[in-house]
């Protein structure tokens, strides 16, 4: 019997939801401030679908002296948001489409 919420991803739906959120979260800061105003910028997405979708999402970020460190600690939690945002969006659309 299989389970109504269980969500399962093939492989190549878990990269495309890693890249996804990727963009998203780049996206996002960028959107809000320049590119020449940020120094340092890693995102990293770690997404497993053993029993249940596990999405661990990190944005570290540095920006010139022009900011305080709590700005770019703001700016960052922000944009992990939008990548969680993102993969709702994609994660909606996987349970909307009808299997084969």
């Amino acid at each position: 019997m299989e389970e109504p919420n269980k969500l399962s991803l093939s492989n190549d739906q878990i990269e495309e939801l890693c890249i996804l959120a990727d963009e998203a979260a780049r996206k996002y800061v960028t959107s809000k401030i320049s590119k020449n105003e940020i120094t340092d910028m890693t995102v990293s997405v770690n997404l497993e679908d053993a029993h249940e979708l596990v999405i661990e999402i990190e944005v570290e970020l540095s920006l010139s002296d022009l900011h305080s460190d709590e700005d770019a600690k703001k700016l960052a939690n922000e944009a992990v948001k939008s990548a969680f945002r993102a993969i709702d969006e994609y994660v909606k659309e996987v349970r909307c489409q009808p299997k084969t």
